[in-house]
């Protein structure tokens, strides 16, 4: 039989344990794996006070402003030192001769295509983030699952992509339809497409010939390419002279096409891809070795991973990232392209690729051949 007094001491235990269960379970989360080094990166970040970032020129106001929000809301007050001068080759090549030299970095976090790191990452110039999965739950959940495609093979734990290159057809409907566009880059060179398009100055679609062609054969499509082009024009200017009637298609990034249409959705654009290959090039940030203020830039080379920091990101630019769930623009365009069925390349897609990247920039016979390819891309 339950006394009044039993029942009572029942209760009373019973709403102890009730209430004594949220903070158990809090302070089990607050001890957990993530929580630690998180708060020892915030820790790390406050002494060092500061952080010099080399960020991509697009967008980088506001990619700064929304990491800035972002310290805030952890509590740090940081420096921001920021050079958007562009140029990521050149500054490459200055990491390169920092990191044989032992001169401290220039910068605590820079960016680059792939094709550019691997030589820094060969010289042991990028730095491997610790506990990085840890981390990446707590700062960008979104990328964890991804992780091996946002940092893939050698650049594993040490460089991020926080956006994709997508090369495509940017075409004037008025000009041209898309079923009259050319299919393959190797169709581009037909005479019926002469003085129909503009080229960009800079070769990585011609050079990415090599992932979908052996040597020979991508060296005449581009010959080809380069003898019916109308112009060698930059991307942008490329796009703005199309919409004026000047060319009918250019060979440009696929966010041209969201950029300007998020300027006027009336105008005269359209977006296609090339069938024998598009090529995908990465753009990635990472922490420099040897950086003075690695904590810093360890919180934003993987805030910009984040939700937050891709919807900034891509609102800014129309860039997409065709990996990280919170794009918009990259999931539209890899609906697109799988529709169309669309044999995408990447440098760094596999071992395979990636001999080829190191025999173009390490070889003769492979400097000497993108040389040649140059040449034919500028129509000489």
């Amino acid at each position: 039989m339950i006394t009044l007094k039993g029942a009572l001491l029942s209760i009373v235990f019973f709403w102890t344990a009730v209430v004594q269960m949220p903070s158990t379970v809090q302070a089990a989360a607050a001890g957990s794996p993530g929580k630690a080094v998180m708060k020892q990166l915030v820790e790390g970040a406050r002494k060092e006070k500061q952080v010099y970032l080399y960020p991509t020129t697009s967008g980088s106001d506001e990619v700064i402003q929304g990491f800035k929000n972002y310290l805030k809301r952890l509590g740090l007050e940081l420096d921001l030192k920021v050079d958007a001068s562009g140029g990521s080759f050149q500054k490459i090549s200055q990491a390169i001769g920092e990191t044989k030299q032992g001169i401290v970095p220039a910068y605590d976090v820079q960016f680059g295509g792939a094709h550019e790191i691997i030589h820094l990452l060969e010289a042991n110039g990028v730095k491997r983030v610790d506990n990085l999965e840890s981390l990446v739950s707590e700062i960008a959940p979104q990328a964890l699952p991804v992780l091996d495609k946002i940092s893939p093979g050698p650049f594993k734990g040490r460089a991020f992509t926080f956006g994709h290159w997508i090369k495509a057809i940017i075409y004037n409907p008025k000009l041209i339809s898309a079923k009259d566009l050319p299919q393959s880059h190797k169709e581009l060179g037909d005479p019926k497409y002469k003085g129909s398009f503009a080229l960009p100055p800079w070769t990585s679609d011609a050079d990415a010939a090599l992932l979908a062609y052996d040597k020979d054969q991508a060296l005449e499509i581009i010959k080809a390419i380069g003898r019916n082009k109308a112009a060698t024009e930059r991307e942008s200017a490329a796009v703005n002279r199309m919409l004026l009637g000047e060319f009918k298609f250019v060979d440009a990034n696929a966010h041209y096409y969201h950029e300007f249409k998020g300027r006027d959705p009336r105008a005269p654009i359209g977006l296609e891809f090339f069938r024998d290959y598009t090529t995908i090039n990465e753009s990635m940030y990472f922490v420099r070795e040897g950086a003075r203020n690695a904590n810093a830039a360890t919180l934003f080379v993987l805030w910009t991973l984040s939700e937050e920091g891709q919807q900034i990101f891509e609102k800014a630019t129309a860039h997409p990232n065709i990996y990280l769930p919170s794009s918009h623009v990259g999931r539209e365009i890899m609906g697109m392209m799988k529709k169309r069925k669309v044999k995408i390349v990447s440098y760094v897609e596999n071992e395979e690729s990636l001999k080829k990247l190191k025999w173009m920039s390490q070889t003769e016979e492979g400097k000497a051949w993108t040389q040649a390819i140059a040449r034919a891309w500028r129509g000489k």
